[in-house]
């Protein structure tokens, strides 16, 4: 369970890094898993790259004119494991605490850097917040949560973020160049070691440069949402919740889930020590400490014109760092 002062930072800086949160059998049969996932999406990088496409791997075009894999979707539909994971209950109580409300897992996918391929990931901010019409943040909080499976170092493209940017809405990044963006606003490394977790929040600026090196840096990531997101932030999009909508992935696609996670004999929110409920309304935390409804309102109330304008501008440098 998350200490009140973790759900502080996270709300504070709009990242929380959990270290060693995924160990044993479970983190080894995702490294496992994933890894097989890698493997077939590379194996198409050469000359097979719409056949890649076509079992929804993604690739980025080098210079030289050649493709390099960097991730993979629909992982639930690739192997139980993703699906276990994904309603791991200690996992779930914590982001509960963050959310404040009821939440359902709505998308996942893996991204990749691979040996050598020198495929950063440019500075933004995930959608709705890249779009420039995106002037607010919404008041309930909307973040990925990133389960890491190898080391993510400085040297192998590790992820950066702005802390503190992440409640203003749109951030003017784009008339900034990516060595500006590193050196110039507080941006903070985020090195991280297999079975640590990342939460981000989507509207916190963030962005990586590319692996050089021998070593393969890879992430299991799910898009947690609360109802409100989804309906507002995300109306028109079809890549969420599957298909079922906000009910259905609560009543059919997490008992599913669940269900896989109790065939590797693995607890679930049925242990009444993780304080976890799911109804219509979506997974719920029903414990203490925890975030109220729509806790970024009152935080982004608190926030003067002067200040979010600094914010969305990179006028304001944040002094906290993400990992203190």
């Amino acid at each position: 369970m998350l200490a009140q002062t973790d759900i502080d930072r996270f709300h504070r800086d709009g990242f929380l890094v959990l270290r060693g949160f995924f160990s044993g059998d479970e983190l080894r049969m995702l490294q496992e898993e994933a890894t097989k996932v890698e493997q077939e999406g590379i194996s198409f990088q050469a000359d097979q790259v719409d056949a890649g496409r076509k079992k929804h791997h993604s690739y980025r075009q080098q210079e030289d004119k050649s493709f390099r894999y960097f991730r993979s979707e629909e992982m639930w539909q690739r192997h139980p494991i993703f699906q276990a994971v994904t309603v791991n209950p200690k996992l779930l109580q914590s982001i509960g605490q963050c959310v404040g409300e009821g939440f359902v897992p709505a998308n996942d996918s893996f991204v990749c850097k691979t040996p050598h391929s020198d495929v950063p990931i440019h500075w933004h901010q995930d959608p709705p917040y890249s779009n420039p019409k995106s002037s607010e943040t919404l008041g309930v909080p909307n973040f990925d949560v990133d389960i890491y499976l190898q080391p993510s170092t400085i040297e192998n493209g590790c992820g950066w973020g702005i802390p503190a940017h992440h409640l203003v809405g749109h951030v003017d990044i784009a008339r900034f160049s990516e060595e500006e963006l590193f050196n110039n606003f507080g941006a903070v490394p985020i090195e991280m070691e297999p079975g640590d977790v990342l939460f981000h929040c989507l509207s916190a600026p963030h962005g990586s440069v590319g692996n050089t090196t021998a070593d393969t840096r890879s992430i299991f990531y799910v898009h947690y949402m609360a109802r409100d997101v989804a309906k507002v932030s995300y109306k028109d999009a079809d890549w969420i919740l599957q298909g079922k909508g906000f009910v259905g992935m609560a009543t059919e696609a997490v008992p599913e889930m669940m269900e896989h996670r109790r065939s590797f004999g693995w607890d679930g929110i049925e242990n009444p020590d993780y304080q976890i409920s799911l109804a219509p309304e979506g997974i719920q935390f029903n414990g203490r400490p925890c975030s109220p409804p729509r806790h970024w309102d009152t935080l982004i109330q608190q926030m003067s014109p002067e200040e979010i304008e600094q914010k969305q501008n990179l006028a304001f440098t944040a002094a906290a760092a993400i990992d203190d």
